[in-house]
C-alpha cells in the first residue's frame, strides 16, 4: 500500500503547478499505475427538470460505456446511489448488497460478469444542491484498500473534482437566493410536514384558497413545477 500512498503525495504536489486539463490527464495515469482500470468524475445541481450533470472526465472501455447507457443504468448505478446518501468514501464491496433494489442487482451482476470487481467512491457534497462523485474501478481480485491510501486517494479525488469544477464554473450560483413573503415561507413549511391546503388553512388561520395561492406563489418564484420541488428547493436555498 505504500506505492499507493507515494503515487499518491507525488501527484498531489505535480497537480498544484499545471493547468487543470494536465492535472486530470495526470490524474488518471497515476490511478492506472496504483492499480485501478478505470475511472469517472462528475457532478450534478439542481432539482427537477432544473438539474444538470457533467462528467469531468471519463475513462472506462468504450465497450463498457455502450452498455451502460443502452441498459440506462445511471439511474440504478449503485455507486451513485450511495453517493447521494453518504459523506465518507466507500469501497463497493463493503456496501450492504442486501439492500440493494432488483435493478441494482442486475447492474452489479452485468459489472462483475464484465469483469469489475470492486470500486472506491469519492462522494462529494457541496453548496446548496451541488453534488458529485469521483469514483475509481478495477478488475483486480486482490483489491484492498488500508486506512491511509484511502486518506491520500481521497485528496487526490477532491482536489481533481474541485480543479475540474472550478475550471467550468459548475454548479454554484452567484445569484442571491427568490425572496418569499412571510406567509409563504410558512405555508411552503406546513406543506413540507405534508399538510394540505385545507389544514394548513385552519394552521395558519386564513381560506384554503389564500393558503393555495401562497403555495402557488412560492412554487412559481422557486421556478418548481411541483410541491415537493418547491420543498426541495426551499430547503436547498435555506429559506425553509
Amino acid at each position: 500500500m505504500q506505492a499507493v500512498i507515494d503515487e499518491g503525495l507525488k501527484y498531489i504536489e505535480r497537480s498544484a503547478g499545471i493547468d487543470t486539463a494536465a492535472a486530470a490527464k495526470d490524474f488518471m495515469a497515476t490511478i492506472f499505475r496504483m492499480g485501478f482500470h478505470a475511472t469517472a468524475c462528475g457532478a450534478w445541481a439542481g432539482i427537477g427538470k432544473h438539474r444538470r450533470h457533467r462528467f469531468f472526465f471519463v475513462k472506462w472501455p468504450q465497450d463498457w460505456l455502450d452498455l451502460y447507457d443502452k441498459n440506462g443504468w445511471f439511474e440504478v448505478d449503485p455507486l451513485a446511489g450511495e453517493a447521494r446518501r453518504r459523506v465518507a468514501p466507500f469501497v463497493l464491496s463493503e456496501v450492504d448488497q442486501t439492500k440493494f433494489s432488483e435493478g441494482q442487482r442486475e447492474f452489479y451482476q452485468a459489472a462483475w460478469d464484465y469483469g469489475w470487481r470492486d470500486a472506491f467512491s469519492v462522494p462529494i457534497h457541496g453548496p446548496g444542491s451541488l453534488q458529485g462523485l469521483v469514483s475509481l474501478a478495477t478488475q483486480r481480485e486482490d483489491f484492498k484498500l488500508d486506512t491511509r491510501s484511502r486518506a491520500v486517494l481521497e485528496l487526490m479525488a477532491r482536489t481533481i473534482w474541485e480543479r475540474c469544477r472550478v475550471s467550468e464554473g459548475f454548479g454554484i450560483s452567484t445569484s442571491a437566493p427568490p425572496k418569499l413573503s412571510a406567509r409563504e415561507v410558512e405555508c411552503l413549511q406546513w406543506a413540507a410536514a405534508g399538510k394540505p391546503d385545507g389544514e394548513i388553512a385552519k394552521l395558519v388561520g386564513i381560506k384554503a384558497a389564500t393558503a393555495h395561492f401562497h403555495i402557488e406563489r412560492a412554487k412559481k418564484k422557486l421556478a418548481a413545477n411541483t410541491r415537493v420541488e418547491a420543498v426541495a428547493a426551499g430547503v436547498l436555498h435555506g429559506i425553509i
